[in-house]
């Protein structure tokens, strides 16, 4: 079930790209070479983008690649190391769900007030559910990457002090 999450989130990610595409060289081609602009690609556009980016902060969420200030983290030993990650997982879950919470009343409110898209016709409350779902989903790929970076700790040797490690890291990139 998880693999086809995964493979959904990606292929979806995907799809969003080529229609954000799609609709700018649709809205370029009309406005420029028809001199006739389309009233819709340039929202479904927009709207497409904002799902793209809480999809892929999910599956950014899923490989560890969100923003952290990994210098710090780099001078500890393992068990330093695992307590930071366990900490900063923690706040980045705790966010999720504040979030989630949060996009849970925005979509009730919005539902309630019968909002609609102006030039798609489409009820908003739909385009905001991507808040809530995305925010579930980076929760749990948080939780599932740090289980995993736990265990790769468990396994790491301290062979050598923190500092070194961090220094190793640095002049590796």
């Amino acid at each position: 079930m998880l693999t086809f999450v995964k493979h959904f989130e990606r292929y979806a990610s995907i799809a969003m790209m080529v229609v954000i595409c799609l609709c700018i060289v649709l809205q370029v081609f009309f406005r420029y070479c028809l001199s006739s602009a389309l009233e819709w690609p340039e929202e479904v556009a927009r709207y497409t983008f904002i799902c793209a980016v809480f999809l892929g902060a999910s599956l950014a969420a899923e490989e560890g690649r969100h923003l952290e200030i990994t210098a710090i983290r780099m001078l500890f030993g393992p068990k330093g190391r695992a307590i930071i990650t366990v900490i900063s997982s923690a706040a980045t879950v705790l966010f999720c769900l504040l979030m989630m919470w949060w996009g849970v009343e925005v979509v009730g409110f919005i539902k309630e007030s019968g909002q609609v898209a102006a030039s798609i016709d489409m009820e908003m409350w739909l385009l905001y559910l991507v808040v809530p779902i995305s925010m579930a989903c980076m929760a749990v790929r948080t939780v599932m990457f740090t289980i995993k970076t736990l265990r790769s700790h468990r396994h790491e040797q301290d062979s050598s002090d923190g500092l070194e490690d961090a220094y190793a890291d640095v002049k590796s990139w």
